[in-house]
């Protein structure tokens, strides 16, 4: 649809529990000869500040019933909402239903009710109804109608009245109705939590218990059914908050690459990742760490056959992820009463589980998914030689891979296999011992191998400790004001570095 702004609005209906900014907000429409519809306490503030207002009892020709608890769920206030066109409100207009062009509404102070640790009755009271239901009506309609969920955003709405003859742009209604969606989803989900606590029952499919056995967990799936984020469970224990992390890390890591590949998680960290089909490619990834794979997760991106099965068959480990499983296969993995095997779309669980959250109470994070690798066709290689076709591929491995790590990231390889891993210390040259060392224990040989960062070298030692060991190519992101002592120290060591303008930290 054309992006074309409101033509000035008639009418704008106001209910805010927020006070704040009201009535500049209101001086504004005025200005732009919008008549003001108000409800209740909003009215009251309106008609005292010297504004013309129309009381929603004028409106619907109902008074405010049960103390207020109904006075906005009526076809007039809906249906001015929600009418999609101008000429659609013809075949309302013998009904008294004319369009209502904006919408601003902010909701009853719920979440304060909780934090002053206010008395059930109290808090019930507290619990917006025809807020919500404007809200969400407002922002289904926002091709015609806008709507502001929050007093903050006046300034932005004023400044879109003025620059649009009193009306809006169809970007501003659009982010204006995601807000609306967004407060309306964080105001239920608080009401929720608060219901649940209430009963000691937790919405979703209830776990053995979270991070730690002192702590509730819940898991929350369309249906409460894996089979909704492309996971299906043959077998094994059912799977707890510290297996669900961890396989979650582990797809991920091998939905990463178009080979086939196994990866061993541990913690969420890769402790081991091999290139290769089926067992090829599962002794790859116990090459560098067989100790800490031991009660790991192993996810592979493609089928599981039955030779790779014989050997993890005869493994201590946690969970078995795979597309599809050989004849015989998950069978004999199945009777390991234990381990938790299961199949995973992998296109279906990209789609489901795209973007980061973490959430602390009410505080809540998103972040888009950290998809792609476009860096890797545009490297700049700083010191030594252009690498060959064989050296590319292991420090586009180790590159990818790195990314899964906890940061500070460190990932050697060769060969296809991860040699050694550095995760999740506070200090990146402490990352790089800890995969040297890694190495050295299960005493392999790190000459002509490369190495991946996650973040910049901030200093030389990081690339100078990595030439020593034997790593003969790095790969990091740059961005430090020393780029050009770490790299001239990298071909003081003989050895190419490559930086690629672009991180993938995991925190």
């Amino acid at each position: 649809m054309a992006e074309v702004p409101v033509k000035t609005g008639r009418r704008a209906l106001l209910s805010v529990t927020d006070k704040g900014g009201l009535t500049d907000l209101a001086a504004a429409l005025q200005r732009h000869r919008y008549q003001l519809i108000a409800s209740g306490g909003t009215a009251r503030h309106l008609r005292e500040a010297g504004f013309a207002v129309t009381g929603v009892g004028e409106l619907t020709g109902y008074p405010e019933i049960f103390g207020g608890r109904v006075k906005t769920l009526h076809p007039a206030v809906h249906g001015g909402i929600l009418g999609p066109t101008p000429a659609a409100f013809a075949e309302t207009a013998e009904l008294g239903i004319a369009p209502i062009d904006l919408v601003a509404v902010n909701l009853y102070r719920f979440e304060d009710a909780l934090a002053r640790g206010a008395g059930e009755a109290e808090t019930v009271e507290q619990i917006d109804v025809g807020g919500p239901a404007m809200l969400r009506a407002a922002a289904k309609n926002c091709q015609r109608v806008t709507v502001v969920p929050d007093p903050s955003r006046y300034p932005e709405l004023i400044a879109e009245l003025d620059n649009n003859d009193g009306g809006t742009s169809l970007p501003f209604r659009r982010r204006m109705a995601a807000l609306a969606f967004r407060r309306c989803g964080q105001y239920d989900a608080a009401i929720a939590d608060w219901l649940e606590g209430l009963t000691g029952e937790r919405a979703g499919l209830a776990l053995r218990y979270g991070e730690n056995p002192h702590q509730a967990a819940v898991l929350r799936v369309p249906g409460d059914d894996l089979a909704a984020v492309g996971l299906v469970q043959h077998g094994g224990k059912e799977l707890s908050y510290n297996n669900l992390v961890d396989l979650v890390a582990a797809v991920k890591l091998v939905a990463d690459f178009a080979e086939p590949c196994c990866g061993v998680i541990k913690h969420t960290n890769p402790c081991g990742f091999g290139l290769g089909a089926g067992a090829s490619g599962l002794e790859r990834a116990l090459t560098c760490d067989p100790v800490s794979a031991f009660g790991g997760v192993f996810a592979f991106n493609a089928g599981i056959d039955d030779a790779t099965a014989g050997i993890l068959a005869g493994r201590f480990l946690e969970i078995i992820a795979a597309p599809s499983y050989g004849e015989g296969a998950l069978d004999r993995l199945t009777k390991k009463k234990n381990v938790r095997v299961l199949t995973v779309d992998l296109a279906r669980f990209a789609r489901a589980t795209a973007g980061r959250s973490r959430a602390w109470g009410s505080l809540h994070l998103w972040q888009e998914e950290d998809a792609g690798f476009p860096e890797l066709a545009d490297w700049d290689v700083v010191a030594g030689d252009d690498p060959d076709p064989a050296t590319r591929t292991a420090l586009e491995m180790a590159w990818k891979v790195c990314k899964h790590g906890k940061s500070n990231a460190i990932v050697i390889a060769a060969g296809g296999a991860t040699l050694g891993c550095g995760f999740g210390q506070m200090s990146r040259v402490d990352s790089v011992d800890l995969a040297v060392m890694k190495a050295a224990n299960q005493g392999l040989d790190l000459r002509g191998a490369v190495a991946a960062s996650d973040g910049f070298f901030p200093f030389p030692d990081g690339v100078q400790k990595l030439a020593a060991a034997g790593v003969r190519a790095v790969v990091a992101p740059g961005g430090s004001i020393r780029d050009d002592e770490v790299a001239a120290a990298a071909k003081e060591a003989g050895i190419t570095l490559i930086l690629t303008g672009r991180r993938h930290f995991n925190h």
